[in-house]
């Protein structure tokens, strides 16, 4: 009789995410109550798409997706795969007045804010509620999440081809604690400096209030390959990179050589666009994602 009940379970949650369009909360909702895996059909007519049964667990625990009893070994694969401190800094180009990274900077010990072994995987930019949050190069949106039950609060990302960037990898663009759900479909093509949602302080935060700020991280990968679970984006292969890093115009992009770098390169000049449009330097093809005065 359990297994007959488990199967209606299943048929029914099946039918939830054939009804809805796009990776929806509804269906998403339903898969995680009967403890199941849902994933983004609009994902598999995209380029690259691979089914998240073909992701590795090392993958999946890079991104910080197991169990909290597992905290410190997660810690310890995200720093082997690229979250430790380089130590990197934004100079933005011509001297450019552009929305700063506060204290909450990358690949920090976060340990102390959760209770366990944890990292910051990304950069934190503080701005006023409802500041437009801008796409920092050329994509396709993969991911869309509310993240009801964790931090992260509404989330978008990206994935950007390396003749979007200029980069010799697929990148992924991570932008998290938005204001509301975007209204790009997975599947969107966005330009550089699209608005692709709103800066606020979404995601649970037990008794403390965040303040409104756009959490933003980049993955990346020399595989094409990657995947979307209905809860999270996994590049194939994939590695963390320091958000600074990703504005350099030459090697190296990744954490461990970035480290050994001398003092006087740990400044990366970063591009912009200001609020008209224009782009500093006109030719970059990669910008911060706030605009810039």
């Amino acid at each position: 009789m359990e297994n007959v009940k488990k199967l209606v379970y299943v048929g029914i949650a099946i039918a939830l995410l054939m009804l809805v369009e796009g990776c929806p909360q509804e269906s998403q909702k339903a898969y995680e109550e009967m403890g199941l895996s849902s994933f983004c059909k609009p994902c598999e007519k995209l380029a690259g798409f691979i089914p998240p049964s073909q992701i590795n667990n090392e993958i999946r625990r890079m991104v910080g997706k197991n169990k909290r009893r597992r905290a410190a070994e997660n810690v310890a694969i995200q720093e082997a795969r690229g979250v430790i401190e380089t130590y990197l800094v934004p100079d933005f180009i011509d001297g450019g007045d552009c929305p700063e990274i506060d204290s909450e900077k990358w690949a920090i010990d976060y340990s102390y804010k959760r209770g366990r072994a944890a990292l910051h995987k990304g950069i934190d930019i503080p701005q006023p509620r409802g500041t437009p949050i801008r796409a920092v190069a050329a994509a396709v949106v993969v991911g869309k999440f509310e993240n009801r039950r964790n931090r992260k609060g509404i989330e978008i990302m990206l994935r950007h081809t390396p003749n979007q960037t200029v980069l010799p990898f697929w990148t992924y663009s991570q932008y998290t604690h938005l204001q509301g759900m975007s209204p790009l479909p997975i599947g969107a093509k966005v330009r550089m400096g699209d608005e692709i949602g709103k800066t606020a302080n979404t995601g649970k935060m037990g008794k403390r209030v965040r303040r409104d700020a756009l959490h933003f991280a980049i993955l990346y990968s020399e595989s094409p390959e990657w995947s979307n679970d209905g809860r999270v984006v996994f590049p194939k292969k994939g590695y963390f990179m320091d958000p600074n890093a990703f504005y350099r115009l030459e090697p190296p992009y990744d954490s461990q050589s970035l480290v050994k770098l001398p003092s006087d390169q740990k400044q990366v000049p970063v591009p912009y666009m200001k609020a008209d449009g224009t782009l500093v330097p006109a030719s970059t093809k990669r910008i911060w994602p706030y605009v810039c005065k």
